[in-house]
């Protein structure tokens, strides 16, 4: 089951949106911290020009998957159950980041997160296709 999609914008590493299912394991307050760990991996691997993170693993029983779909300006960032697929989540996460650029285009105002909170209602209907969203 999905936890949280953060969509961050790639130059600032500001979150520009987050969207939390009820049972997620991350409180809020976790989620900035959570976005500038992102951010410091992602600056890492371009600093040492090894490529992207793509994924991130957790194995037990609360393992969880963190799947960075990046789309520049944005990346979308979701943290998911251990189990579920893989291949899905990266193909959802590819198509909230063309809807999200779609929407808003890419030269958008990162400092102005208000204006993209209608975008959890795109991000509710997308989830609703498949069994791993609440």
């Amino acid at each position: 089951m999905l936890d949280i999609i953060l969509i961050q914008h790639v130059d600032t590493g500001l979150n520009i949106l987050e969207y939390r299912q009820e049972h997620t394991i991350m409180k809020t307050e976790h989620s900035d911290i959570f976005s500038g760990f992102m951010t410091a991996i992602q600056n890492i691997t371009e600093e040492l020009n090894i490529g992207f993170v793509v994924l991130i693993a957790t194995e037990g029983i609360k393992g969880h998957n963190c799947i960075i779909i990046p789309k520049y300006p944005i990346n979308v960032i979701l943290l998911v159950d251990q189990d579920d697929p893989i291949e899905l989540w990266k193909q959802q996460g590819k198509e909230i980041a063309e809807k999200f650029l779609s929407n808003y285009g890419s030269s958008f105002n990162p400092n102005n997160v208000h204006l993209y909170k209608p975008f959890k209602v795109v991000i509710k209907e997308m989830c609703a296709t498949h069994e791993y969203c609440d």
